[in-house]
C-alpha cells in the first residue's frame, strides 16, 4: 500500500515536471514555426511533424524517468507525519453537536440597497456609480 502511493507521487511529479517543459517547447515551436515557410515547407504540416515527435520523446522520457525514481525509492515504515493525525482527528466540539465558532454568517445591517437606485449619501447619483463600486 505504501509503495502504491509512493508510486502514485512520483508520477505524479514527473508528469507534472515533464508536461510543463512539453508546453513550453511547444511555445518555442509555435514561435519558431513561420520560418519553415521560406524554406518552402508547409508551416501547419511541419508543426503537426515537430508536435508528433516532442510528445513520443516526452512520453519516452516520462516512462524513464518514472523508473528511475522508483528505482531510488526507500520506503520508511513508521509514524505519519503529526498533521496528518492532528488533520484527520475531528474537533470534540464538532462531534458534540456545537456549531464551529468561525462559521457564523455575517448579518447585514439595514436595508440592502439596489445598484440602480440613488445612493443613500445623499449625492444624488445611483449607488453603483458612487459607492456600488
Amino acid at each position: 500500500e505504501m509503495f502504491r502511493h509512493a508510486e502514485k507521487m512520483v508520477m505524479l511529479q514527473v508528469i507534472d515536471a515533464q508536461w510543463k517543459d512539453h508546453l513550453l517547447g511547444m511555445d518555442h515551436l509555435k514561435e519558431g514555426i513561420g520560418l519553415r515557410g521560406y524554406g518552402q515547407k508547409d508551416p501547419l504540416v511541419e508543426y503537426k511533424r515537430e508536435g508528433f515527435e516532442m510528445f513520443a520523446n516526452l512520453m519516452t522520457r516520462m516512462k524513464s524517468e518514472v523508473l528511475e525514481r522508483l528505482i531510488r525509492v526507500q520506503l520508511v515504515k513508521g509514524e505519519p507525519p503529526p498533521t496528518l493525525q492532528a488533520a484527520r482527528r475531528t474537533p470534540t466540539h464538532l462531534s458534540r453537536g456545537e456549531s464551529d465558532p468561525q462559521a457564523q454568517t455575517v448579518r447585514r445591517e439595514g436595508v440592502k440597497v439596489g445598484r440602480n437606485e440613488p445612493c443613500p449619501c445623499g449625492s444624488g447619483k445611483k449607488y453603483k456609480k458612487c459607492h456600488g463600486t
